[in-house]
């Protein structure tokens, strides 16, 4: 199912008690290393809470420094007229544009500690977002160790209703 781990976090230093989301990767129902097809994709967009919906990724590399988009054929296709590959931000434009996704981009390396003063920089993002009324996903690739730091680092609470 996607999006994979799809979870509801409260953040308790908001008036109101804002709500943000966070989930893994596209694809990563299907495993950790999988190539994942534009269909999956579109899939786990489709799925994606909203409106007006904001997704903070997480996703930088793997230890050994592979790039965590390798898994995406976004990210293989050159874009000629930019000199470069898609982003995850081009894509959304490209195939989502009605729904006016978001990327904001933290990149982090898998399985290592998030420094502080980048933690308070996400942290800073999400509540931002939040206040101007979009609807944030905080995203890593598995959906918990990353995103678990900044739900940790926030103080944030897991709304247990089931999604």
């Amino acid at each position: 199912m996607e999006p994979h781990k799809l979870k509801r976090w409260r953040i308790p230093t908001t008036s109101g008690g804002a709500w943000f989301y966070t989930c893994a990767r596209p694809g990563r129902s299907k495993g950790n290393n999988q190539c994942v097809s534009d269909d999956l994709v579109h899939k786990w967009v489709n799925g994606l809470p909203g409106p007006n919906t904001a997704v903070v990724s997480l996703l930088g590399c793997k230890e050994d420094g592979m790039s965590e988009f390798v898994f995406y054929s976004f990210r293989s296709a050159f874009d000629a007229q930019r000199g470069r590959r898609l982003s995850l931000q081009e894509w959304l434009d490209r195939f989502h544009s009605g729904k006016s996704i978001t990327v904001t981009e933290h990149p982090t390396v898998d399985y290592k500690e998030i420094p502080e003063d980048v933690l308070a920089v996400i942290s800073a993002d999400i509540v931002l977002l939040a206040a101007q009324g979009r609807t944030v996903v905080l995203m890593d690739s598995g959906g918990m160790e990353r995103t678990g730091a900044v739900c940790r680092h926030m103080a944030a609470k897991e709304d247990s209703r089931t999604l």
